[in-house]
């Protein structure tokens, strides 16, 4: 479970993870343990695929801080959990 490996290393004083692989996000998402989020857009459209986050329980409000474009095409887009006022 998401929850028991941060707890695991947060003793050990570890705070900022690095999360990657699309199944091992989704369940950092759904569990709400994302709070960054660097998404890399490559340029082509692909016609059919797995889709990055698949199915979510919940829409998870972004806020954009920054975005960056390589020479090849590439953008990197950097994203924070936006707390939605009650």
């Amino acid at each position: 479970m998401p929850q028991d490996v941060v707890v695991q290393l947060s003793a050990r004083g570890l705070h900022h993870l690095y999360i990657d692989g699309g199944a091992t996000v989704r369940r950092f998402l759904r569990a709400g343990l994302i709070d960054r989020l660097i998404v890399m857009h490559v340029p082509a459209l692909i016609g059919q695929g797995i889709p990055l986050f698949g199915a979510l329980e919940r829409d998870i409000p972004l806020m954009l801080l920054t975005s960056r474009s390589f020479p090849g095409g590439l953008v990197q887009s950097e994203y924070v959990r936006r707390v939605l006022a009650q």
